[in-house]
Order: structure tokens, then sequence, then C-alpha cells
């Protein structure tokens, strides 16, 4: 079995954004006048900075236990919810999306979206073992047929992990 999890090195950024933006929002509160439309605009900036803070946290903690066999999300979450685990040939959806920060697509992102009948799971390219999860999710659409719509399928071979001529393409027009 073998534990994917995201990286402090990799979350810093994040939580300086986040911290520098609590702090940034904190400060306003106290230097600016007390004025009621500034006190909302000021307030939600910081509930938006906190909640970015709180879901890199959250992030953090998360971890992905993969096996050859199954895949489980172990979260704060599943403290309290008990997480099954996942077959790759019960999958029932697979989604891969790239995110791109430059018009050349250049220095973006890919987001990966993994649903069983029990559970799904959502994870992005800063994970550790991302590259494996993606070839073990490719392996699992071809081997079971999964439907997959036209932005995995060119994302999959993008990644270089799949011919697109190999891929089910959608039944009836009905996608994951």
């Amino acid at each position: 079995m073998t534990i994917y999890r995201y990286q402090t090195g990799r979350l810093v950024g994040d939580y300086l954004r986040g911290g520098g933006g609590l702090a940034g929002s904190i400060a306003a509160w106290v230097l600016f006048p007390s004025v009621p439309q500034v006190h909302i605009l000021i307030g939600g900036l910081t509930l938006l900075f906190l909640l970015f803070t709180i879901r890199t946290v959250w992030r953090q903690a998360v971890r992905i236990e993969v096996s050859d066999q199954a895949f489980t999300l172990i979260s704060p979450r599943s403290i309290l919810f008990k997480q099954e685990p996942v077959a790759w040939h019960d999958l029932v959806s697979v989604k891969l999306r790239y995110y791109s920060t430059r018009r050349n697509r250049k220095n973006g992102w890919f987001t990966m979206h993994l649903a069983g009948p029990t559970a799904r799971i959502a994870f992005d390219s800063d994970l550790d073992g991302f590259e494996d999860m993606a070839r073990r999710a490719a392996l699992a659409v071809r081997g079971i047929g999964i439907a997959t719509d036209d932005t995995t399928r060119a994302n999959f071979a993008a990644l270089g992990l799949a011919d697109p001529a190999s891929w089910h393409p959608e039944r009836d027009g009905v996608g994951p």
C-alpha cells in the first residue's frame, strides 16, 4: 500500500497567501473608519481568506491510501464518518481537468475527480503521486470501459497516458 499526501513545501505559497490576506484584512479592520460599507467589504475579504487558509490546512491533513485493488481517502472528516475503500474496478466516473494560468496553457495544474458507488474523491496535481493515480485511473477507464468526456480523454493523452483512439466514447450522450 502506498500513501500519497500534499507535502508542506507545495502548500507554503497557499499558507503565505492565506495568512497574508488574513493579516491584511485584520489590519484593515483596525485602520479604516467605522463605516458599515467598509466593514462589510473587509468582513467578506476576511471570511474569504479564512476559508482559503482552512482549506489549505485541510489539504495538508488529507492522505490517499492506494493499492493495486483500491484507494481510500483519509481526511479529518473520515474520523467522524468511516470512508470505505473504492475498488479500481468499481469506478463509475473519472474526470481530469486542466486549469491554465496563462493563455499559452503553461503553468497550470490538473484536477482529478474519481467516483465509485460509495465515495468520491478529488485531488490536484500538487498531490505527491498524482502521476501514479492518473495512470491507475487511465488503466481503470480502459479496462472497465468507463465513459469519459472529450476533455478527460484529451488530458490523459496530454499526460502521455493514452492514445485518444483507444478510449471508450461516451455512450448515448451520457457522460460520467
